[in-house]
């Protein structure tokens, strides 16, 4: 005797999303920063200048800016080359929902907003669409608490 498939998830109800830690986000090597600017004053600007210096591989990411720290811009991930391994999201939720969007469209990276760049829609969004995220802590303070970047991510 043989059992019925089971039933179909309901439609309503999103796939469960990857998990991402930290750690294995830490451990990614090109990163999409969407919401760099060239603005030292802001913190798009602090978090990609902290991943280059740790040796990441970033590219910024701002619709208007065409370069921050003499590296170009892209105005949204679909538009970079090659694609990207993860993205640090430094945008108003409303803006994070593009992301998430263009996101879906490249692969899915794992996607870590900062405080203040995500809200209940946009981790909702994030589910449904299958998008590994880290929400909060801010990427400065781990990579603080952790010492930098991991040395085996390093090459």
């Amino acid at each position: 005797m043989t059992r019925p498939p089971p039933p179909a998830p309901h439609p309503d109800v999103p796939p469960p999303t990857p998990p991402i830690t930290v750690d294995a986000w830490l451990r990614k090597r090109r990163i999409a920063v969407c919401g760099a600017t060239p603005k030292r004053d802001r913190w798009g600007y602090r978090v990609f200048r902290r991943l280059l210096d740790e040796g990441y591989d970033v590219v910024p990411v701002h619709p208007l800016a065409p370069h921050v720290d003499q590296i170009p811009c892209y105005a949204s991930l679909t538009e970079i080359p090659g694609g990207v391994d993860a993205v640090s999201v430094i945008t108003p939720p409303s803006a994070s929902m593009g992301v998430l969007r263009d996101a879906a469209e490249i692969g899915r990276p794992p996607c870590w907003f900062q405080p203040g760049a995500s809200s209940s829609e946009v981790l909702a969004e994030a589910a449904r669409l299958g998008i590994p995220t880290i929400d909060g802590p801010c990427v400065l303070i781990e990579l603080d608490r952790t010492g930098g970047r991991p040395r085996a991510a390093r090459s």
